[in-house]
């Protein structure tokens, strides 16, 4: 029987900031930009502050329940058929957020590197690569991103300091974008920028002690909200804002400005190396976690095989999106709204109504 693979706090921390690495790189706060103009830096602000105190509120609920996740917890509250339920709809989240990152990025690469080459054959070795990486489960993951992580955040800020010289500071006027209203009102939906909530709810039950997660959760927080500040801030310095209608990655337009000297030019190619290994870990990380979900929804045993099975799901998905704007719609209309219901709402709802049943049952 398979058991469970435990991994450190470090591990845990590196492994959500990740989620946030991929959602920089591909695009993700370029929602941000576009609804809330140059106030889009404040929109990031007002996000993160309300994502901390969130983080604060599910860490104490998380608390009362051991080694559980939130399917283990929805079915405390109600049962199997709830467990199946919120099993059922992360299970869609994660594969239509792996569909869209696979298909985005094969894109780009197809379009600058590989013009001859069919999409679907380097969406395929991505699927490859991922699924034999999550068949080494959680802990070979994570101490793959362990020592992948330094790199490719140090590559972020590389790229952010390397465009210094193209930033207008004008740029950032009016302080309050297109209007209050955009800013912090309509402006709350793009919250789905901090994605990486939605895989806190599944840490739990593989730290190596439970009591860390309070550490993990909001340290990974604090570290992709500077990442994700000090990426849109640059982006919306650098670039006019109609530049962001573009289908082409913000993140990558960045690179392109990078030289060092006259002999080190072009060199966004080794970005993009950094960027595809970011890509396998994000993969296979959500290989595993749908796995995980799976295994506890219809009890088997031996799951490993199922990775390539999700790999064929997620394939068969990506290969739907006829353009990036349809992927772009996509995402906008419905992955980000089922974010904000299912781990904003119905997720914290059932944390609240699990932690106070216990606390009744205690006292």
């Amino acid at each position: 029987m398979e058991s469970t693979q435990k991994i450190g706090k470090f591990e845990a921390i590196f492994l959500i900031v990740m989620v946030t690495v991929n959602e920089i790189i591909f695009n993700i706060p370029n929602f941000v930009i576009i609804n809330s103009g140059s106030a889009s830096w404040i929109t990031i602000l007002m996000h993160f502050i309300f994502i901390i105190i969130f983080d604060f509120l599910i860490a104490k609920f998380f608390s009362k329940f051991g080694n559980k996740d939130l399917v283990d917890v929805s079915k405390e509250v109600g049962g199997n058929i709830l467990k199946w339920i919120i099993g059922i709809l992360y299970i869609l989240l994660f594969i239509g957020i792996s569909s869209y990152i696979l298909r985005y990025f094969s894109n780009l690469l197809e379009l600058v590197y590989f013009n001859d080459t069919p999409i679907s054959f380097l969406m395929i070795l991505f699927l490859i690569g991922g699924s034999f990486a999550a068949c080494k489960g959680i802990k070979g993951i994570s101490s793959i991103n362990l020592m992948l992580s330094p790199v490719i955040l140090l590559s972020l800020i590389i790229i952010l300091f390397s465009t210094f010289k193209d930033i207008v500071p004008q740029r950032i006027f009016p302080i309050l974008g297109f209007s209050t209203y955009k800013t912090f009102i309509s402006g709350f939906s793009t919250i789905f920028t901090f994605g990486e909530i939605a895989y806190l709810f599944f840490l739990m039950p593989i730290l190596k002690n439970p009591k860390d997660y309070k550490k993990v959760a909001i340290t990974s927080i604090i570290i992709s909200g500077i990442y994700m500040f000090f990426s849109v801030l640059c982006l919306i310095m650098v670039f006019p804002y109609a530049s962001f209608t573009d289908e082409t990655l913000s993140m990558y337009l960045l690179t392109r400005r990078i030289t060092f000297g006259k002999f080190f030019q072009r060199i966004d190619a080794m970005f993009i190396l950094f960027w595809i290994l970011s890509v396998l870990v994000f993969l296979s990380m959500n290989f595993n976690f749908i796995n995980t979900i799976l295994k506890k929804l219809i009890n088997i045993e031996y799951s490993s095989m199922l990775n390539f099975s999700i790999a064929l799901i997620v394939f068969s998905i990506a290969l739907i999106y006829k353009s990036i704007a349809i992927m772009k719609y996509i995402l906008n209309v419905y992955i980000k709204y089922a974010f904000i219901i299912l781990c904003l709402f119905i997720s914290f709802v059932i944390l609240l109504l699990a932690y106070l049943k216990h606390k009744k049952g205690v006292s």
